[in-house]
């Protein structure tokens, strides 16, 4: 047997952009850099016929009254003939210490330089073999259950060439996605720790592969088509400790233990987020297109769904956390459209990856009035869209954070240390709904079921969902403030409002008040002396805008 081959195939393009949080419409112009290209494009590996067989069991056909025997499909022939010319590429969405998902199929896609070339690959008994076509090949398992027993995946061919992954587990894999709330790691916020947290629990079994804009951005890199493996040389999947956890994305930590300790299986974090990232930054560019984006911030139209999300398209996972849209709240123009942006966005990815998945999104936090001073001037605006977006979807995953926010005495106000509660906050819906663990009802925010304007356009009355064991305000009375009436997006009258039942809140309409919308948390700057409506169990409703007449 040769000596293994494993090699990165990547493209690398320079851009000359400063990423900001701001969001900016203006258009980086670097020139592309000269690089050796790959032989081809990175898609879901789709084009393939594997066969599996089972190694410790023999299929065999049953025959019924209304069955024919069926004729077994042909097992490639499999005679290893060293080829040194051959070479034998796994990307690095494949690793040592991985998780993979179970209950679902395993697909282990990669490349090689000669087409026709057998490829055969080996899991927990389980054998597959695939013929490489253009370049590509997919090898296919079943379904595993969930197992923290460390297993080997190895993969290779005809030619000579062979890896093998060890520490591989397999259990549930969340993707986390959006911009640098989603991203930040947890060294970046342990100021905001009394105690800085520790992860040395060897019974809770999490792994990460973690992944951001700093390659890209430092390094110059803007990927203008997919690539079949990440940019970044250094990505690989890690094993959890208090050291390795420094790196890594807060939020995916934090959600990721709290869903392995809970569910009681290993837990797969992938990071896809980007720190700046806009919407069509990691949309794919021909979806970025469709939607008439010409320019982004940082790496271009579909750059960083190119780097870092391309290649992944293959793998399945359990669902997908999003935290996004500060970048749009710069213009008034993007941030009205947003809902339009993020429920593209979200077609995108399913399209691509082939499966629909669950999708929680974070409803914007409060990063107080101070935000104006980078240019996050509709952070309103995104938060009432994010709302829009969830109602066009039929998606009850919006998960409030606006009571989450820094700290006064914080230094990065944008960037707000309660990673871990917001976590918790999603762990707890995400437990309810996909584990069985709970009652969602519990862990959604109130949000209105039926809205009412009397006929003599005096009141409104909105009965609630969502509520617990009841609505509560953090007035401490059943006076409650945040609600305003008035166009969308013009400047709305501020309404008194009553909690009069469990489910229930009366508004007065001010007099000469436009009535065409009632909106609740319609402010830059939301906190508990202007966003008052709470569940009995502490949620915060979630901020909406509300078609009257």
């Amino acid at each position: 047997m040769k000596k293994i081959v494993c090699i990165v195939l990547s493209a690398l393009f320079a851009l000359s952009a400063l990423v900001s949080c701001a969001g900016s419409d203006a258009e980086t112009t670097a020139e592309q850099t000269t690089a050796e290209q790959t032989t081809a494009e990175t898609t879901a590996v789709t084009d393939t016929e594997p066969v599996t067989e089972t190694e410790t069991e023999t299929e065999t056909e049953t025959e019924t009254e209304t069955e024919t025997e069926t004729e077994a499909e042909t097992i490639p022939d499999f005679n290893i003939i060293e080829d040194s010319d051959a070479v034998l590429t796994i990307p690095r969405t494949f690793g040592s210490h991985m998780v993979l998902q179970r209950d679902a199929d395993i697909n282990v896609f990669g490349y090689s330089n000669m087409n026709g070339t057998v490829v055969r690959g080996t899991f927990k008994g389980q054998t597959s073999y695939a013929v490489v076509k253009e370049g590509k090949f997919n090898l296919k398992f079943k379904p595993e259950e969930a197992s923290a027993e460390p297993a080997e995946l190895t993969v290779e061919d005809d030619k000579g060439n062979a890896v093998t992954f060890e520490d591989v587990l397999v259990g549930d894999v969340w993707v986390i996605s959006g911009q640098s709330n989603a991203q930040i790691e947890l060294y970046q916020i342990l100021g905001g720790f009394k105690v800085a947290p520790k992860f040395e629990d060897e019974s809770i079994k999490v792994r990460y592969l973690m992944q951001g804009a700093d390659y890209y951005v430092h390094q110059k890199v803007r990927p203008k088509e997919p690539m079949e493996d990440f940019g970044d040389p250094d990505v690989k999947w890690t094993v959890q400790s208090t050291k390795e956890s420094k790196n890594v994305s807060a939020l995916g930590l934090f959600f990721c233990n709290y869903i392995a300790e809970k569910a009681g299986i290993p837990v797969g974090m992938v990071c896809i987020a980007a720190n700046g990232a806009q919407i069509q930054e990691l949309m794919s560019k021909d979806k970025a297109t469709s939607l008439k984006f010409k320019t982004s911030n940082a790496v271009g139209v579909g750059g960083f769904f190119n780097g870092i999300v391309a290649p992944l398209l293959g793998i399945s996972f359990k669902g997908m956390i999003f935290f996004q849209g500060e970048s749009e709240s710069g213009s008034e123009g993007t941030a009205k459209k947003y809902s339009t942006y993020l429920t593209a966005y979200v077609d995108d990815m399913k399209e691509k990856f082939g499966f629909d998945f669950p999708f929680y999104n974070v409803q914007l936090s409060n990063y107080t009035e101070k935000c104006k001073q980078y240019g996050f001037y509709n952070i309103h605006f995104i938060r009432m869209e994010q709302y829009d977006a969830m109602q066009q979807m039929g998606n009850e995953n919006l998960i409030a954070s606006y009571d989450l926010g820094s700290p006064p005495t914080y230094f990065d106000f944008i960037h707000s240390p309660k990673k871990k509660e917001l976590a918790e906050r999603i762990g707890n819906l995400a437990l309810a709904k996909e584990y069985g663990i709970g009652n969602k009802d519990d862990y959604l925010s109130p949000t209105p079921e039926t809205v009412t304007l009397s006929e003599d356009k005096t009141t409104v009355t909105i009965k609630f969902k969502n509520v617990g064991d009841g609505l509560v305000s953090k007035s401490g009375t059943a006076s409650v403030k945040g609600f305003a009436l008035g166009k969308q997006y013009a400047k709305k009258v501020d309404a008194e409002a009553e909690i009069v039942s469990a489910d229930i809140v009366v508004i007065k309409v001010p007099e000469g008040a436009n009535t065409s919308y009632v909106s609740y948390g319609f402010t830059l700057a939301m906190d508990d002396t202007n966003a008052q409506l709470y569940t009995s169990n502490g949620l915060p409703a979630l901020a909406f805008n509300f078609k009257l007449s």
